[in-house]
């Protein structure tokens, strides 16, 4: 099985390289999309364990929240499930003893753990065991101490091992068994539960939709409309990243398609130079079947021998596709090289060799001798024909891949040539959470940072300005709702309410953003908990609600706080900004002054704008924040890599999809130069008897090109087509462009046509070079 391609090294080492590249960089993808989305969750019985959303009429999908109303009924009228908890928090301050960090922070009802099969058995706070031993060394040496969070300390009851939910979550407290917000318009918890013994998902779903409509009859005004949807937890946690990895498994497995028609080129092309082994051995009484068999068997070897290769390819791999995956991939600690994997990659591995192998066997099967072609083997029965119909489907394939690639390039490009609304240069970040119960406490916590620690921050050497913000564009805080104007909407009489994005500011933070005041006032320090409500609002929401008025001196009323229930007058209009990343779309903003509105000002991002690299001002900015209150959390980035970070998504899709085009390429073109070279070295006498006829090199290489752009036109036509046809699904995945944009198919259709014309003018140019007189004397 071996010996034939110990004949060949280079034929043989050639295929070998070839399959592997295409198992190993599939076997990668495979193994990120089976860690993420098909292993199960390492709970008990995950499968059964979902999450429980909110589904509202005119929404495409149903969102991961419920109101405190909502939650007390689905507790209350529970007879399809096990338990139900809630679950809120996230990212927040905590203080030790000898320091405060930014931690995962969760509060759960009693039922959290058994839903999620773990027992701590503790009471008080649970703390993760990495949370443990990095804190306290020994993980059961944190048991009884204390832990501090908003200024009430709670004692460490239980170190919890194994699997973590949320998965960010480190430690975890105990919530009030009554929500505190019972209102049925503020979406401020998660909601998680098992199914109870014997039912099923459908069931579950039957009992929420009549307990949904119940609720609808008796709260019209807030239920209605609204729908409780049970989503396994899997799925709700892997949903954002499903069609991206599925569609990047797709694009790898056409890569492996096009190496396993370079792989049967290149066999046919050596079943050609057999012909005469195999002739011989068929008139020696080799039947068909034993040849097939025999040549099978050579494929298999490839094969394996590429499998092998190509494992440690994709272990390469998958270690650099989990380090240039976005920082919000899910379950990335599931990725690995597992069994599943294994199997994956010997599974293709053997399909390939049927796939590469099995033709070119059945040709080379049907060889003949001859003793017209001076004792040589000839093959029949079209074998040009299917060397020429696989070049044609690898340009077809990596001109589906390449306009994939060329619509995510350009698309990433017009995500980068946005306007922002301002200026994320020379601006430092900084997180900072202060411990903060009641409201006085509050208070004093937002006036420090208005009068102590910015100018603190602002007289550094080499600060320009500085400034606080809830709800920074890109980060993770904000909040949104609805709101009236006074004299045109009235909270609760069923009008459809405007709807805007909700924003706490200091002083300066429009100046420090470069966000352009377009009339009236910035908030100034006079602005405190105890002044008049004022607020500033962005242009969309002039033009959606004051065209051809002027804005200033009119209130609003709005949902956020308390203070937002009572009119606040309008002191300014702002630019817009895209609050979530590039991609969106401006949206309506209302800002209120941070410290007339105290529960949210313990927890901003503050803005430190330089004049220099930001990063460079880190230590600096942290030493000051600590000296000014120790009990402070902070955590440091730049706006810069928030911006960038926002559109991780589409770069890593965009990076992937160039790195396969680039391959389907590379092999399209070695698969056009191989067969070229073999129609050159077997129409040598051919072509010498043309040149001595009186044919010009020019026009030998001429025919040479001309074929190969017949091969060329053939399969970029069809490839385009099948791009048509693909690329849709991909649509909602652009941004500034569709699908079917003609600058990038036209683009596309000049690059793969000129990288087929190249790997076809070597052989077209050796063939201009033949010596007549020694190609007729070969022949």
């Amino acid at each position: 099985m071996f010996s034939p391609l110990r004949r060949q090294p280079g034929f043989a080492l050639l295929s070998i390289m070839t399959l592997a590249l295409g198992i190993g960089v599939s076997t990668a993808v495979f193994s990120v999309v089976n860690g993420v989305l098909l292993q199960p969750l390492q709970f008990p019985q995950a499968e059964r364990i979902v999450s429980l959303n909110t589904q509202t009429a005119g929404r495409p999908t149903s969102a991961p929240k419920v109101t405190g109303g909502d939650l007390v009924d689905l507790q209350a009228a529970n007879k399809v499930f096990d338990a139900v908890s809630v679950y809120y928090g996230g990212e927040i301050g905590v203080q030790l003893r000898d320091r405060a960090e930014f931690t995962g922070i969760w509060w759960v009802n009693p039922e959290f753990f058994r839903i999620v099969g773990q027992k701590p058995n503790a009471a008080g706070a649970v703390v993760s065991e990495a949370f443990a031993a990095r804190h306290f060394g020994d993980p059961w040496r944190a048991v009884g101490q204390p832990v501090q969070v908003e200024n009430r300390v709670y004692e460490i009851g239980g170190v919890l091992s194994g699997p973590r939910f949320p998965p960010e979550a480190e430690i975890w407290l105990p919530a009030p068994r009554v929500p505190e917000n019972l209102n049925r318009t503020a979406f401020n918890y998660r909601a998680v539960a098992r199914l109870a013994p014997g039912v099923s998902l459908l069931q579950a779903q039957a009992a929420l939709n009549t307990l949904s409509a119940q609720l609808a009859a008796v709260y019209p005004k807030s239920n209605n409309g609204r729908t409780f949807i049970a989503v396994p937890l899997r799925e709700q946690l892997t949903g954002p990243v499903q069609s991206t990895l599925y569609l990047l498994l797709g694009a790898v497995l056409l890569v492996l398609l096009i190496a396993c028609a370079n792989v049967s080129n290149l066999l046919l092309a050596r079943a050609t130079v057999r012909a005469r082994e195999i002739a011989v051995r068929a008139a020696l009484g080799a039947s068909r079947v034993r040849i097939v068999r025999m040549l099978v068997k050579e494929s298999m070897a490839l094969a394996v021998m590429g499998g092998v290769l190509g494992m440690a390819l994709a272990w390469w791999g998958t270690r650099a596709l989990i380090h240039f995956a976005p920082p919000d991939l899910p379950r990335v600690s599931d990725v690995h090289v597992d069994y599943a994997v294994l199997g994956f990659a010997v599974g293709i591995s053997m399909l390939s060799a049927l796939v590469f192998g099995a033709l070119p066997a059945l040709q080379a099967s049907r060889a003949e001798f001859s003793s017209s072609q001076n004792g040589r083997g000839v093959l029949r029965g079209g074998s040009h024909t299917l060397r020429n119909s696989l070049v044609v489907a690898e340009i077809a394939l990596s001109f589906v891949l390449a306009t994939g690639a060329g619509l995510f390039f350009r698309s990433f490009l017009a995500l980068n040539a946005v306007d922002m609304g301002f200026r994320a240069d020379n601006t430092l970040v900084m997180y900072a959470h202060a411990p903060a119960k009641s409201l006085q406490e509050h208070v004093d916590v937002g006036r420090s940072f208005v009068d102590k620690i910015l100018p603190s921050l602002a007289s550094l050497p080499g600060v320009r300005s500085t400034a606080a913000v809830m709800g920074l564009p890109t980060g993770r805080y904000g909040s949104n709702g609805s709101y009236a104007v006074v004299g045109k909407h009235v909270f609760g009489e069923g009008q459809k309410m405007p709807q805007s994005n909700w924003s706490l500011s200091s002083p300066d933070y429009f100046a420090t953003m470069r966000i352009p005041l377009l009339r009236g006032r910035d908030f100034t320090v006079r602005d405190r908990y105890d002044a008049p409500g004022v607020i500033i609002v962005s242009d969309s929401v002039v033009r959606q609600i004051f065209p051809g008025e002027d804005p200033l001196g009119r209130q609003i009323v709005c949902g956020l706080d308390a203070v937002t229930m009572k009119p606040m007058t309008i002191v300014g209009v702002v630019g817009d900004v895209r609050q979530n990343s590039p991609g969106s779309l401006p949206e309506p903003t209302l800002y209120m002054p941070l410290q007339q509105h105290p529960f949210y000002a313990n927890e901003v991002q503050v803005i430190v704008r330089t004049g220099g690299d930001p990063a460079a001002m880190t230590a600096t900015v942290r030493k000051t924040a600590h000296d000014l209150n120790p009990e402070m959390a902070v955590k440091f980035t730049t706006m810069e890599t928030m911006v960038s970070d926002s559109i991780a998504a589409p770069r890593f899709r965009t990076f992937l999809a160039g790195t396969f085009a680039a391959l389907a390429l590379l092999l399209a073109m070695a698969g056009i130069y191989g067969v070229m070279s073999y129609i050159v070295t077997q129409r040598t006498s051919e072509l010498g008897l043309r040149m001595a006829l009186g044919a010009a090199g020019s026009d030998v290489m001429a025919l040479v090109l001309s074929r190969a752009a017949v091969m060329a036109v053939v399969g970029l036509a069809i490839g385009a087509a099948m791009a048509m046809a693909v690329s849709r699904l991909i649509g909602a995945m652009l941004f500034g462009l569709t699908a079917t944009d003609p600058a990038t198919y036209a683009m596309v259709l000049f690059g793969v046509a000129g990288i087929a014309v190249l790997a076809a003018a070597g052989p077209a140019w050796r063939a201009s070079r033949i010596d007549p007189m020694v190609a007729l004397r070969e022949e």
